[in-house]
């Protein structure tokens, strides 16, 4: 796209020269407006921005989990910064309340845009027979999905436990993993889900998958669509999969209730109940007409909600 990329290091919670640098790269580039995604960018975007030259700033945040761990400290500071700030940006309704919560932001200052999805691209590929054969998956094999990084604030083990009851229900079902896991990570939960698989006799039934860069031809032989976070933002990879014409199961958490229109488009789960998860997908697995119905309402709410086209629009306009 011929953007210019710069790269500043930052070494210790507060870092001056990293501020400077910062500001050097704005006042040398002639840059007007800085866009800083996360609370610790826009920390260091503030000094560049407001303190060392006189540029628009505006904060995004992504998650209400990273606003919750905002300490004391930081939320006081955080609080006046923001409360100077040109506009201050949650993804989803949820986001945005929260951040006037915790930091006491001004309604002027702040507004919500909402993910979007780029529905040009959600065109398969690959050859659904071929992706399928890849997995060595029979044609009356359903497929359950999940698309994640291995942290534990993603739950993959609420989907395994709930998955392995599912198991004894129905036996031609598949889950697979998309995602991995990050060494040094103390989040990483990629090694607990591999050792639940094993302990449980789920190899030949769980595939991982890792990180993959052809993340539409997996969704496109798969049958449902799983999130068990603890908390998210405005999901992606959910928001992809409902663009591909899928139903959705998900915890009744933050960012996903946003999504998931109850018995509309799928299933909202209340977290920690396996009993829940596990019906819920049952339902959607053998019931076909009900998966065609709620999968075509989740492409609908994609297309009228939240498409890249519409969020595009909104950051222009804004």
């Amino acid at each position: 796209q011929n953007v210019r990329l710069h790269h500043v290091q930052i070494k210790g919670s507060a870092d001056y020269s990293a501020m400077l640098g910062m500001a050097r790269i704005i006042r040398d580039n002639d840059i007007h407006i800085v866009n800083a995604h996360h609370f610790i960018s826009m920390v260091y975007s503030y000094y560049a921005c407001k303190i060392a030259s006189r540029r628009r700033l505006v904060y995004t945040e992504h998650s209400i989990w990273e606003i919750n761990r905002v300490s004391f400290k930081w939320k006081v500071l955080g609080g006046l910064l923001m409360n100077q700030l040109d506009c201050v940006m949650g993804i989803s309704e949820d986001v945005t309340n929260a951040l006037r919560r915790k930091f006491h932001v001004r309604d002027k200052n702040t507004i919500t845009i909402r993910n979007g999805v780029d529905l040009e691209g959600v065109n398969q590929g690959r050859d659904i027979k071929a992706v399928r054969n890849e997995f060595g998956l029979n044609d009356d094999m359903k497929i359950v999905i999940m698309v994640a990084n291995f942290r534990k604030i993603k739950n993959h083990m609420f989907l395994l436990r709930g998955y392995k009851d599912l198991n004894k229900k129905l036996k031609n079902v598949k889950l697979l993993l998309i995602g991995q896991g990050t060494d040094g990570d103390p989040e990483n939960t990629e090694n607990d889900v591999r050792d639940y698989v094993v302990e449980n006799g789920l190899c030949e039934n769980v595939i991982l998958t890792g990180q993959r860069s052809d993340v539409p031809d997996l969704l496109s032989i798969a049958d449902v669509f799983c999130l068990t976070s603890q908390s998210e933002g405005l999901p992606i990879s959910m928001l992809e999969a409902m663009s591909v014409g899928l139903p959705i199961v998900g915890t009744n958490v933050p960012g996903i209730r946003d999504v998931i229109r109850h018995r509309k488009n799928g299933f909202l789960v209340n977290l920690g109940d396996h009993e829940d998860l596990t019906n819920a997908l049952y339902q959607l697995l053998s019931d076909e007409q009900l998966r065609r119905q709620y999968g075509q309402m989740s492409k609908r709410i994609v297309n009228e909600s939240y498409s890249l086209s519409q969020c595009v629009a909104r950051y222009q306009d804004l």
